[in-house]
């Protein structure tokens, strides 16, 4: 009764459909997965929608996360006609986000964007830590992220050490994904021993090293930020708790549309999206319903292949304007100019003045037979 009470009048007729006395949206866009009743999206009434936005947004599951990905996964299964709205008041009033969430300034530098054309193509590492050391003797977090789905795999561990990233990138990577073409880190301990360069190495992976402020990492240092956050998010005062809310945050990444390429993690990995116990009450049911005409391996194939296609084209076309237009396509950055002073020597001698090249790097000149490539968009400037 409440649904068919609520403002109906805003749909179009063509897209609504009442099933099992409830009423739904019909989405045929939708790519929330192979069946047709998957493109039905469940009409809230408002007596149903602080229930939703609580969910969505307040429960392990979902994260906390921002605007963005809190509107994207609603739209995934409801519809209201001020949804946008009502999100974007709901997240800028939440006390929890406001007392958790680091300032959301625009980093200096301009992005020098990676080009994945596949999944695990490109996956970055990296640690995160050290933190209180919880009851299971966790200490550190190690993340790995794939550079085209953006999917990600995360462990709370004891150690950040290269054996325990080279275990981790076998069994958390190499076992369930295949191996990946690069393995994008930083510079740190772990990831420059001999132990984990042979692991990587002999899986068939080439290792790339970063400069210590080189805009790659940025893909793996984002997600390191949002599992901080989503994890302050949650544990209160329990500060030695934090390693059992890795596999709820986890979901909720891995199920919110990216903002680079408008498709969840899991859309893009699996071809379909992953369900959440909600499901069971609001998706139609399947009894009576016919199975799909075209065999499942066959739709399986056309969704990846669409979902695929979808994000390197928009992943493709980003970098192209970026490279292109630094200024007005990367809105999500500043530009940040060196300027070039009387060059001088670690002891104050004469040296050569170094050259920029492209948005980002400085050649500081050679030192024997090594270029001495610096990228400085990530310093802080000095006032």
């Amino acid at each position: 009764q409440g649904l068919c009470s609520s403002r109906r009048t805003t749909l179009c007729p063509h897209k609504k459909r009442s099933l099992d006395g409830l009423l739904y949206f019909h989405d045929p866009k939708s790519k929330c997965g192979l069946h047709p009743l998957k493109q039905m999206k469940l009409y809230a009434p408002t007596a149903m929608r602080g229930s939703l936005l609580k969910y969505y947004h307040d429960h392990p599951t979902a994260g906390h996360l921002g605007f963005t990905k809190t509107l994207a996964r609603l739209r995934l299964r409801f519809f209201w006609p001020s949804m946008a709205s009502d999100v974007k008041k709901y997240v800028v009033s939440c006390p929890v986000c406001q007392l958790t969430k680091p300032s959301q300034r625009k980093p200096a530098g301009l992005m020098v964007p990676i080009q994945p054309q596949r999944p695990w193509e490109y996956t970055g590492v990296d640690y995160v830590g050290p933190l209180p050391r919880t009851a299971n003797g966790n200490a550190y977090i190690i993340v790995f992220v794939d550079y085209f789905s953006k999917w990600i795999e995360v462990s709370a561990v004891r150690e950040a050490t290269a054996q325990v990233a080279a275990n981790k990138f076998i069994t958390d990577i190499f076992a369930r994904h295949g191996a990946p073409s690069y393995l994008i880190s930083d510079r740190g301990t772990p990831f420059v021993s001999e132990l984990f360069e042979h692991v990587v190495s002999t899986l068939g992976t080439e290792h790339r090293l970063t400069t210590a402020y080189h805009p790659q990492t940025n893909a793996t240092e984002r997600v390191n930020r949002t599992l901080k956050t989503a994890i302050r998010a949650y544990v209160g005062d329990k500060h030695t708790a934090w390693d059992k809310y890795i596999p709820q945050v986890c979901f909720a990444l891995r199920t919110a549309p990216h903002e680079s390429t408008g498709l969840s993690p899991s859309m893009i990995l699996y071809g379909r999206e992953l369900e959440t116990p909600l499901d069971l009450v609001t998706l139609p049911s399947w009894d009576g319903v016919d199975d799909p005409a075209v065999p499942y391996s066959e739709s399986l194939k056309a969704s990846l292949k669409e979902a695929h296609d979808h994000a390197r084209n928009v992943l493709t076309v980003t970098s192209m304007l970026t490279h292109r237009q630094p200024r007005s396509t990367d809105p999500n950055r500043y530009t940040m100019t060196a300027h070039l002073g009387k060059p001088t020597g670690e002891q104050g001698s004469p040296t050569a003045p170094p050259r920029q090249r492209g948005h980002v790097g400085y050649d500081m000149g050679s030192h024997g037979q090594k270029q001495n490539l610096q990228y400085f968009c990530f310093v802080n400037e000095i006032i």
